[in-house]
């Protein structure tokens, strides 16, 4: 550009030398703007001369009087020109002096110069360029907008009244002067009330008229501005309809869902949603917000409409209206394509909303009415929980614990998508809080046990709801898990997962919600699984549980704090504690419903730590008897399953000090639930300490007679080993007690038998009170205590019972008084058993008390019959005995009260009379004849004692057994046999034995002579069949 540009010759004369700066006249350039002779060409190029030489600026400002007229004569021009770029040059200049020259009176001034050409009806139609100068201005100084408000209100109100125009350029240039206004909170505080309502009921009018994106846009953004402020939007929202109104416009929501304002709503709903919601949702905008889901729109967008509806559920009316119903199919696809995506935000706050609907919906009107509806959304729940993002997982969570309710359920309740659900979440919570030690873990814990809580109940509904278990029946076919495969899944997640992280997190951190919850859970698991309770309280008690819930309670309850905390201890350790004894045969039903009564009653206010136990135990008042009783059950069970709370040095003393003052305060007796406990603790605890002096053991026996229901009850066996270990109180109780304990008859099993199998080896009183049992009347307790003593005498070797010899003579005086009464059948020949096996190990003394025994065992023969083999073999064995231990001396007593009893030698030829068969109890009672018969052949010879009948025996039919029958006959029984025919050649004749042999016929042969009573024949069947033995004995030897 030359310097003839910005000199104009016609004016030029009379400019001297001083105004030049870089060949640019300086007064030329200020008169040029006001002469119309002058194109707006050049015009525009010396003010582009102007910005572009800094000294020509200078000059210009060097006098005010010349400055102010310069800017008057550019005002001029920015409300006269009409070429474009002269005005957008003219606004540049304008600008640049006022940041040239930072003087406020200079703002004010072009503030008046505006303000007076507006007042110009005339100068209306050119206030657009103007108007845009004020925007520019308002970016470039800031503080204006608060010198606006604050003393140039009249300014503001000429802007405010360019709204009226028609021009919508002229709106949306107004539109960016108020955006600038309401960016200021100063200045917002200066405006006047008025101006405000004024500026409130424009702008609505503007929007209701808008035909403009751009004046939409900037009208929106000046609204979105005054939403900030919860005075303006409680402004906006009141100006209901104004159609009647001079300045018509619309209420507020309808004009933002007419222009799709987002933005704006939310802007709104954000100060006061419970205020406003109702205009909005009366307006439908729930439903156009979900068309704008629908119709794919950005992240910020969906953001917004996520935003939006989330304030608007917060109304019943929202829900009245069914947007839930119908918009929930378009939430859960959208919130499926959301997920595709990487935008957290957006899922976040997508997840929230779903979780709201849920939480909010009445339940009186379903969700999801059909399977498919409910199975799309659990799908996009473990899609969400599965995400790697923590924040978007847990949001996902808290939306499955709502979902999990009884209410959203469909018809019939989907079981296969409620396991899925619990199975993702715990996964979740598996991978969250099996790594190293965070945060966020305790967080993860709360929110999945929250959710497996939810679980827990929906199922725990279905179980009591007889509606619901139907519903199961009618399930489609299709449907693989069940309630009750779902409820035992839900014990196995509790087990493998829950207990592991509880555990590992509240070692770290204790947290009463958390603990709450996971208490919660377990004791939702009685009801889901009885079947598997048993086990699994077992478990729980073995791994501290109980002490685990005590020290919780007094950690976190005490002092009336965390009383729900407080309540679900409780709970969780009554299911408990009842489910552990309700399984075992140690207490009644009374029993029962007193321990109940009991922890209900006590466990509310039990707060204290374990180590004061001890001194509440003992130090307590008589009123507070209930809460002593409580925590001796609770130490039972605790130590019944492994958990000591206590040394058991500390245990065993304090219950003898608690039945020591129970019986000096009051002298009454102990309920025998109660006293079930105390004498379990006693007998557990004992082990490895002194053995207690009389005074103590007085004090217990004096105990124990106060309850005799007591010892109708099985006891344990630390129990019976405490009674039987000593002798005051074996007498006293050890038959009771063992008939308590076997009176459940075949219901004992093999670990019961075993139990007493252990008692009797451990101690050998508990054997005669065993005895005592046994030889009762027909009784339940009677007929186990023989089954245990035959389990014992198969079991046992005879030593320990004959070396207490004190034990075998009282064994000995109670069967002989069984004898005696001959009024009990059924035990008698495990009685006499076990006298075969005292005396089979006595030492070959024999006393007159073994006399009269062989005599009444004696007589005993002469009542019986061949047919009670049981019996008979018994009876066959202990006279055998007898005869194997009698000392010399007295053999020959022994023998002559034998063979004199003629009923005896009966029976002794029908059993041998008949062929064995091939049950082990008649080959034994084979055997058994045979050793007898044997042993009175000998004696018989030795004292050649008077027989006063003689026993026919076939015995080439014994050798017939010996030489064909070896092989399926008994081994024993050929071993028998052997012995009886080498007793018969010993013997050879005999008057006791009568061989009956159709062969052997008198006059006898001379070879069969030589040979009686075998014969010839019968010798050469007895070697050939020896040497058939011998050579299978020598082969057998070979194998081996």
């Amino acid at each position: 550009m030359s310097s003839s540009d910005v000199i104009c010759d016609r004016i030029h004369d009379g400019h001297g030398p001083r105004w030049e700066r870089g060949g640019i006249c300086v007064a030329c350039v200020v008169e040029m703007m006001d002469r119309s002779d002058v194109s707006a060409v050049r015009k525009r190029a010396a003010l582009v001369a102007v910005m572009r030489v800094a000294a020509v600026r200078e000059l210009l400002y060097c006098e005010e009087e010349r400055r102010i007229n310069f800017i008057s004569s550019l005002l001029r021009t920015l409300f006269n020109a009409v070429d474009s770029t002269l005005l957008d040059q003219t606004v540049q200049v304008l600008l640049q002096m006022t940041l040239d020259v930072p003087n406020q009176g200079l703002l004010l001034f072009i503030l008046d110069q505006i303000h007076s050409r507006w007042m110009d009806v005339s100068g209306l139609k050119a206030s657009l360029s103007s108007l845009t100068f004020l925007g520019k201005l308002l970016d470039a100084h800031p503080a204006l907008s608060q010198t606006l408000t604050s003393s140039r209100p009249r300014v503001l109100e000429c802007v405010c009244a360019a709204l009226l125009l028609s021009d919508e350029e002229v709106k949306v240039a107004v539109c960016y002067v108020l955006l600038r206004i309401w960016s200021s909170a100063a200045a917002i505080q200066m405006l006047p009330d008025t101006l405000r309502q004024r500026m409130c009921v424009l702008l609505l009018h503007t929007l209701s008229n808008t035909h403009t994106t751009a004046l939409t846009v900037n009208c929106l953004g000046v609204v979105k501005q005054m939403c900030q402020y919860s005075e303006v939007v409680c402004v906006l929202m009141n100006l209901q309809d104004g159609t009647e109104d001079p300045l018509p416009y619309q209420p507020l929501p309808l004009i933002l869902k007419k222009v799709v304002s987002v933005r704006c709503v939310c802007a709104v709903l954000i100060h006061a949603p419970r205020r406003f919601t109702a205009a909005f949702i009366q307006a439908d905008l729930p439903e156009f917000l979900l068309e704008v889901m629908s119709s794919g729109c950005s992240d910020v967008l969906l953001w917004s409409v996520f935003s939006c509806l989330l304030l608007l559920s917060e109304d019943p009316l929202f829900f009245s209206q069914c947007h839930a119903v119908y918009g929930m199919e378009p939430l859960v696809r959208c919130l499926k394509d959301t997920l595709g995506k990487s935008n957290t935000e957006v899922q976040k706050q997508g997840l929230e909303l779903l979780s709201a609907i849920l939480d909010r919906q009445p339940a009186a009107v379903r969700l999801f009415p059909t399977a498919s509806e409910f199975t799309a959304v659990c799908d996009v729940i473990m899609e969400a929980v599965a995400t790697s993002c923590l924040q978007v997982s847990m949001c996902a969570v808290r939306a499955a614990a709502v979902l999990l309710r009884p209410n959203h359920q469909s018809s019939p309740v989907q079981y296969s998508d409620v396991r899925r659900v619990v199975e993702a979440v715990m996964s979740k919570c598996r991978e969250s809080c099996s790594g190293p030690e965070s945060v966020s873990a305790a967080g993860v814990l709360l929110q999945t046990l929250t959710c497996f809580d939810a679980a827990c109940r929906l199922l725990e509904e279905c179980v009591c709801e007889l509606a619901l278990i139907d519903g199961v029946c009618s399930a489609p076919a299709q449907q693989q898990d069940t309630l009750e495969s779902v409820c035992v899944f839900l014990l196995h997640c509790c087990d493998t997962i829950c207990i592991p992280a509880v555990t590992g997190v509240c070692e770290r951190v204790s947290s009463p919600q958390t603990l709450q919850l996971f208490l919660s859970v377990l004791s939702c698991q009685f009801a889901l699984c009885p079947a598997h309770m048993t086990s699994f309280s077992k478990k729980l008690a073995a791994s501290g549980f109980i002490r685990l819930t005590v020290d919780s309670k007094a950690l976190l309850c005490s002092g009336n704090r965390n009383a729900s905390l407080n309540q679900t201890c409780c709970d969780f350790l009554l299911k408990l504690c009842m489910c552990l004894i309700s399984n075992t045969d140690t207490w009644t039903h009374d029993d029962l419903q007193d321990v109940k009564r009991v922890l209900q009653e006590s466990l509310p206010s039990l707060c204290c730590r374990v180590s004061d136990w001890p001194s509440l135990l003992t130090d307590i008042p008589q009123s507070l008897r209930n809460a002593q009783y409580c925590l001796i059950h609770l130490l039972h069970l605790s130590l019944q399953h492994g958990d000591r709370f206590l040394c058991d040095s500390a245990v065993f003393p304090c219950m003898l000090r608690f039945i020591m003052c129970v019986q000096d305060q009051c002298g009454d007796a102990l309920p025998a639930s109660v006293l079930t406990s105390v004498l379990y603790l006693l007998s557990v605890t004992h082990h490895g300490g002194p053995r207690l002096d009389t005074v103590s053991v007085n004090v217990v026996s004096k105990t124990l007679s106060s309850c005799p229901p007591l010892f109708s009850r099985a006891l344990p066996l630390p129990v019976l080993s405490f009674i039987f270990l000593y002798p005051e109180l074996s007498e006293r109780f050890g038959a009771t007690s063992l008939t308590g304990r076997l009176c459940r008859g075949t219901e004992a099993g093999q670990e019961e038998e075993r139990e007493l199998l252990e008692l009797l080896h451990t101690h050998p009183a508990a054997l005669l009170n065993m005895l005592v049992v046994a030889c009762e009347a027909e009784t339940a307790a009677s007929h186990s205590a023989i089954g245990v003593l035959r389990c014992f005498l198969s079991s046992v070797d005879g030593v320990s019972i004959s070396r207490t010899s004190d034990l075998s003579d009282q064994i000995r005086l109670a069967l002989m008084n069984v004898l005696q009464r001959q009024t009990h059948t059924d035990g008698l020949s495990v009685l006499l058993d076990v006298l075969s096996v005292i005396q089979s190990h006595s030492s070959g003394q024999m006393n007159h008390t073994d006399f009269k025994l062989l005599y009444h065992v004696s007589n005993l023969v002469g009542k019986m019959d061949s047919s009670d083999s049981e019996l008979l073999l018994s009876v066959f064995n202990c006279l055998y005995c007898f005869l194997c231990v009698c000392p010399s001396h007295a053999t020959d007593r022994a023998a002559s009260l034998l063979l004199g009893n003629v009923r005896l030698l009966e029976l002794l030829e029908e059993v041998l009379s008949s062929s064995p068969s091939s049950s082990s109890s008649s080959s034994s009672l084979h055997c058994s004849s045979l050793l007898l018969l044997s042993s009175l052949m000998l004696l018989q010879h030795k004292h050649s004692a008077q027989v006063q009948k003689s026993v026919s025996v076939d015995l080439h039919q014994i050798l017939r057994r010996l030489a064909f029958s070896k092989r399926h006959a008994d081994a024993l029984l050929l071993v028998c046999s052997v012995r009886f025919v080498q007793v018969c050649l010993d013997v050879d004749e005999s008057a006791l034995v009568c061989v009956c042999d159709a062969a052997l016929q008198r006059p006898l042969q001379t070879e069969d002579g030589a040979l009686h009573p075998l014969g010839h024949s019968g010798a050469a069947s007895l070697m050939t069949a020896l040497s058939a033995l011998m050579l299978q004995v020598h082969t057998h030897t070979e194998l081996s």
